[in-house]
């Protein structure tokens, strides 16, 4: 069985440095932005960035299936990551960067041609990434190793966006120029990380594999979909998903209306997810050599929904420590869900080529990729129409939070606590359906 040495799955893993930015910055940053600093009104930006996630789902299937169909000196993979860089680092440059010049129809132009750039760079690169562990090693574990290291890159993304940016954006002087200025270092952080991450991918030789598919587009999808351990994979991602994607949305509204606090609450949610995570990732990993991913993975699902269900105790004005405990445990059940569920999908596509004879592995990215990014559009989606159905009132962009009635307290606690637990024990319960024949999974 062959495998990669530990440089490489730490090189591999750097390249989430530069997609993680990417997408957390889209996740925290980006609709701020368009409303508060390009004036752009919220439904407009709402809209500029829900017609480029459409185009997404478009450009991530045909750069999965092209870069199955692809070969050449530098392999299937590889083209497509030095593609990716140069494309998503101007792109994030593009949409922080727009010209003062622009206003009205020509500004929102601007924007969507950004947003359009910044979802096609990010899918040349990222679609085509997560193909790259089922290619390179045969050894599931040495998946888990090469998953761990993404994990601890994706936090370290997670704390340029959060706090870094933040600091950035104050370096440069604030406001748009802030912007700008960040803009510049992210972009050069994404170059660097992706370039870094595709020198590695084209010096790392891949292992024997399956045919190249000569099935259309919609064939395609239909093996895929065929694979049980496949649906049962994307659907355990869909609930976990949804989950963050309600906790996300919930995250502002718990720190101002339940804790008293303002969004400063972000950066100590960062850094103590941050730690818990990065102090957790052995344990995971050693769980999952131990007894198995399939059952650690189980495991951390019903650890995080105890987790988050500890927000049911929250109280306006509890000691400080009892909020940072809970914040380094949700890192740490993260870290479980994050390692073992990445783990797992290189397997399944080394287990589909196995079974099938025909390598499939940028489709299956592609799927996985379309599911994400769907979750995480549903969170913003319910938390406004619970928020809306509960009767919350809204700030109006004021400093003093408004008074909330109880049942506005109530869809946050849904939000925050109840949906993400009953969502993470249902991915669980259905991981249960989960088989493949590699015993160690």
């Amino acid at each position: 069985m062959s495998g990669v040495s530990r440089w490489v799955s730490v090189g591999w893993a750097g390249g989430t440095l530069g997609s993680s930015t990417m997408l957390g910055a889209m996740s925290l940053l980006v609709l701020f932005f368009l409303t508060e600093y390009l004036g752009i009104p919220p439904a407009a930006a709402g809209l500029l960035i829900f017609i480029s996630r459409l185009w997404d789902i478009g450009a991530a299937l045909l750069i999965g299936q092209w870069s199955d169909r692809t070969e050449g000196r530098w392999g299937r993979r590889a083209p497509f990551l030095f593609a990716g860089g140069p494309v998503a680092a101007l792109s994030y440059l593009m949409l922080f960067a727009a010209p003062e010049s622009l206003s009205g129809i020509a500004l929102q132009a601007w924007v969507l041609a950004a947003l359009v750039i910044y979802a096609t760079g990010y899918s040349l690169f990222v679609v085509p990434y997560l193909a790259v562990p089922a290619e390179v090693t045969a050894i599931p574990q040495q998946r888990t190793t090469m998953m761990t290291w993404r994990v601890v890159f994706m936090t370290l993304a997670g704390l340029n966006v959060a706090v870094f940016g933040s600091l950035l954006i104050k370096a440069f002087g604030g406001g748009r120029p802030g912007y700008v200025g960040m803009g510049v270092v992210h972009a050069l952080v994404i170059l660097v990380a992706m370039w870094g991450c595709a020198l590695v991918v084209a010096r790392t030789p891949a292992m024997s594999r399956g045919g190249i598919p000569q099935a259309g587009t919609f064939a395609q999808i239909g093996m895929v979909l065929r694979s049980r351990p496949f649906r049962v994979f994307v659907g355990v991602k869909f609930f976990q998903l949804t989950a963050v994607a309600s906790t996300s949305a919930s995250l502002l509204y718990l720190a101002r209306y339940v804790l008293g606090q303002d969004e400063g609450f972000l950066i100590r949610f960062g850094v103590l997810q941050m730690v818990g995570t990065l102090v957790s990732l052995p344990l995971w990993a050693w769980l999952g050599r131990r007894f198995g991913k399939r059952e650690t993975y189980m495991a951390a699902g019903y650890v995080y929904a105890a987790i988050v269900l500890s927000w049911l105790l929250t109280t306006l004005g509890e000691p400080g420590w009892v909020t940072d405990l809970r914040l380094l445990l949700i890192g740490i059940g993260s870290a479980g869900l994050l390692v073992m569920g990445f783990s797992l999908l290189p397997d399944i596509m080394a287990h589909h080529t196995r079974t099938t004879g025909v390598a499939l592995e940028g489709t299956m990215a592609a799927v996985y990729n379309i599911v994400e990014k769907g979750t995480a559009a549903v969170g913003p989606l319910i938390g406004g129409l619970l928020l809306e159905a509960s009767g919350f009132v809204s700030a109006a962009g004021g400093a003093l939070p408004a008074a909330q009635p109880g049942s506005a307290i109530t869809a946050i606690f849904l939000l925050a606590a109840i949906i993400p637990a009953l969502f993470n024990v249902a991915g669980s319960l259905l991981l249960r359906r989960f088989r493949l024949a590699d015993p160690e999974q």
